[in-house]
């Protein structure tokens, strides 16, 4: 049996007996779906990923995830493919990532178990210093983002949400309240600028949206007013590098709780990097990323989003 992760939040519930593949999906499938954290792409995907793991499982003689091992689970995410190949390294990365989501879940639903994937080490994906998260990742990471105290996740939380929504470090200290278009229902937000990046405004990702909601009705319960920070308390200058670091430290602390601080090519602007990623994956116009980034120059935006962006476009440079 793999070990528990202190990370983690304590069940909701009290905790489950063993209730077979079936129940222990639905629960899961239903905390992902009443949670947001995962797109519709990304619930589909990750469903289909749970649901071959458990079929595998149910064929080695196991009857409920809470039976699984570490080397069970190393199996399943380095087995190979149909035709008898090794996976790629950003298929065992999205296998492991599934299988951390799962066990995320069921245990924010009251099953006692650890996650057995917590040991098992995978190369980088990537040689960049800060590649972009893959559309999984930042679904556990939002899981990760929402545990801990009450008192500190809902402003990492926050924290994550400006970040999903390109948000530098920088910027994610200064965002206040009243830079949201609708308290209630967000779908905007006004980022300041830097000296490096632009002044802007931003849509907020579906999740990102419930989580600064939630914020901004908490901070109303305080009696506190439209000037107030959403994601940032600390008594250092908003903007500056004190309270720069606290950002920083409170994203890392969301890519520890997922498992992703030891990966060599994760820090927390990937967080950033994949909203641009995503943006351009969409069919957004490199030109219209650099925008949405609030970079000035197509090539720093296009080493943001780990593209090649001559090959991809045909262009030329541009400095």
């Amino acid at each position: 049996m793999a070990r528990r992760i202190t990370s983690t939040p304590p069940p909701l519930v009290a905790e489950r007996p063993v209730g077979g593949f079936e129940q222990e999906l639905a629960a899961a499938t239903s905390w992902w779906t009443r949670e947001r954290t995962h797109s519709e792409q990304s619930l589909v995907r990750m469903t289909e990923t749970v649901t071959r793991f458990a079929s595998r499982l149910a064929a080695q003689g196991l009857a409920s995830f809470v039976e699984v091992t570490a080397e069970m689970a190393a199996g399943f995410v380095l087995a190979p493919l149909g035709d008898g190949s090794a996976p790629e390294v950003h298929t065992q990365h999205a296998r492991r990532t599934a299988l951390r989501v799962l066990y995320r879940a069921l245990r924010a639903t009251g099953y006692g178990v650890g996650d057995p994937t917590l040991d098992l080490a995978l190369p980088p994906r990537g040689v960049r210093a800060a590649r972009p998260l893959t559309g999984d990742e930042v679904t556990l990471c939002r899981a990760s983002a929402l545990a801990g105290s009450r008192r500190a996740a809902p402003m990492r939380a926050a924290a994550w949400a400006l970040g999903e929504a390109t948000a530098v470090s920088a910027e994610i200290t200064a965002v206040r309240i009243a830079d949201l278009d609708d308290v209630h229902e967000p779908r905007w937000v006004d980022l300041p600028g830097t000296r490096r990046v632009r002044p802007r405004r931003v849509e907020l990702t579906e999740w990102g949206s419930l989580v600064l909601a939630r914020r901004a009705l908490q901070l109303a319960w305080r009696n506190l007013g439209p000037q107030t920070l959403l994601a940032y308390g600390g008594a250092a200058p908003r903007g500056g590098a004190k309270a720069q670091a606290s950002v920083c430290n409170a994203l890392r602390d969301v890519l520890d709780a997922a498992g992703l601080g030891g990966e060599p090519d994760v820090r927390p602007a990937s967080l950033r990097h994949w909203a641009g990623r995503a943006a351009y994956d969409a069919g957004m116009p490199l030109e219209q990323v650099a925008n949405l980034l609030g970079h000035r120059s197509l090539d720093a935006t296009a080493e943001d989003i780990a593209l090649d962006w001559q090959t991809a476009t045909g262009a030329e440079v541009v400095r």
